[in-house]
């Protein structure tokens, strides 16, 4: 809306006769809305939107496993943990021991990734196993595999009675003390297996000045070298299957 103003800003009075100053047109909702402007601030910008989140899938295996620190050192009493990667690429040409964990096809038989014939089993092939080639390039199968392994044994362990004597501590066959924990059993029978375990805690039990026989200096001395290296360890957290469930190795 546009007004005629008459504007006052003349200096002094006007001289008679003199012409009437022309009217001053003004806009008042022009100035009206440039004093709001003026009054009025601008609203802060927003800040700026924080970057999206990164959500990162770890793929297969790539969580650490169960018990860990057991894994390790058993690839360290293995040496493979001494080679590039890890170790999961390395076969023991004599035993046939393969990966990380040094397992031999006997222990593949058992835990149902190999067949009677040695062939891969569907079992390996669900972790993308159908050769020796595809265990020993692939690290998440074979950290499977040692979890099979694990609750295998400790099956086995349990039906020898051997799960029992945990917590407890006799003299060994070098007449110092061997302190037993669930970590040292299945440490133990990995290296020998777990009726070589039950043997030696017989024969410990019979008394600590029973003579060792001299077929079993070697198999009683590892024994009881990985009782006393893993004693410090938590069990690795496999929970042992029954017998009934588990696989079997076929009668010989």
């Amino acid at each position: 809306m546009t007004v005629q103003r008459i504007s006052t800003e003349a200096a002094g009075p006007r001289p008679p006769g003199a012409p009437r100053p022309a009217a001053k047109a003004v806009d008042f909702k022009a100035a009206l809305v440039s004093a709001t402007r003026a009054r009025v601030a601008p609203p802060p910008a927003p800040p700026p939107a924080p970057p999206p989140v990164q959500l990162v899938a770890l793929g297969r295996g790539a969580m650490p496993p169960p018990g860990q620190a057991f894994r390790d050192r058993i690839a360290q009493a293995e040496r493979s943990a001494e080679h590039p990667g890890g170790g999961y690429t390395q076969r023991n040409a004599s035993s046939g021991a393969l990966g990380r964990y040094q397992i031999i096809p006997a222990a593949l038989q058992d835990i149902g990734w190999h067949d009677a014939g040695g062939g891969w089993t569907a079992r390996a092939a669900a972790q993308g196993v159908q050769s020796e080639a595809d265990f020993l390039a692939n690290p998440a199968a074979q950290e499977a595999a040692m979890g099979d392994y694990l609750r295998r044994t400790g099956a086995q362990l349990a039906a020898h009675g051997a799960q029992a004597s945990a917590g407890r501590s006799v003299t060994g066959s070098d007449g110092q003390p061997v302190p037993i924990t669930e970590a040292g059993l299945l440490a133990a029978a990995h290296r020998r297996g777990a009726g070589a375990v039950a043997r030696w805690l017989a024969h410990r039990d019979s008394g600590p000045d029973a003579p060792v026989p001299p077929a079993q200096r070697a198999a009683f001395a590892s024994i009881e070298a990985r009782l006393r290296g893993f004693a410090d360890l938590p069990a690795p957290g496999a929970r042992p299957v029954t017998l009934a469930s588990a696989p079997r190795p076929p009668a010989s």
